[in-house]
């Protein structure tokens, strides 16, 4: 996924999380107001690729359809995690939503998962640093079993 992409993706669940938009074409101009340049049918696959749905007309985050296995931490990353992305072969690129990334880098470190060596979370993104290229596959593995959970 392109940076504009990724950057347009993480400015619309932005606006949906404080703004009530009802339609595609809301959303565009509410991006158009923050000045990105799209188009309805752009807008329309990032809804699709985002998997956003209508609660009472607005467009918001799916809620998730099974729990994980009652741990608030895989749910926490179940519920924010927005896109994965390898950097290397020691470290994992994970996005959430604007705000998420502290939260959802702090469950990551209460997991202890084998081969994370650690974590640094800014507002969106966090940087997870694997010990191998082994480690860095275990680690993508679970990322999908948990958003598998969604």
């Amino acid at each position: 996924m392109s940076t504009d992409r990724r950057q347009r993706h993480l400015k619309i669940l932005e606006l949906i999380s404080t703004r009530a938009l009802h339609t595609q074409e809301e959303v565009a101009a509410a991006l158009a107001e923050e000045g990105w340049k799209v188009t309805q049918s752009s807008v329309s696959r990032d809804i699709a690729a985002l998997r956003l749905v209508k609660v009472n007309g607005t467009y918001r985050r799916p809620v998730m359809v099974a729990r994980p296995a009652d741990d608030p931490d895989l749910r926490r990353i179940a519920e924010a995690l927005i896109g994965v992305e390898t950097a290397g072969d020691a470290l994992v690129v994970l996005r959430t939503p604007p705000g998420e990334a502290s939260p959802v880098g702090a469950a990551l470190d209460r997991l202890s998962w084998a081969g994370v060596v650690g974590t640094i979370a800014g507002d969106d993104t966090i940087f997870v640093a694997v010990r191998d290229a082994a480690a860095q596959r275990a680690m993508l593995r679970e990322l999908r079993k948990i958003a598998a959970l969604r």
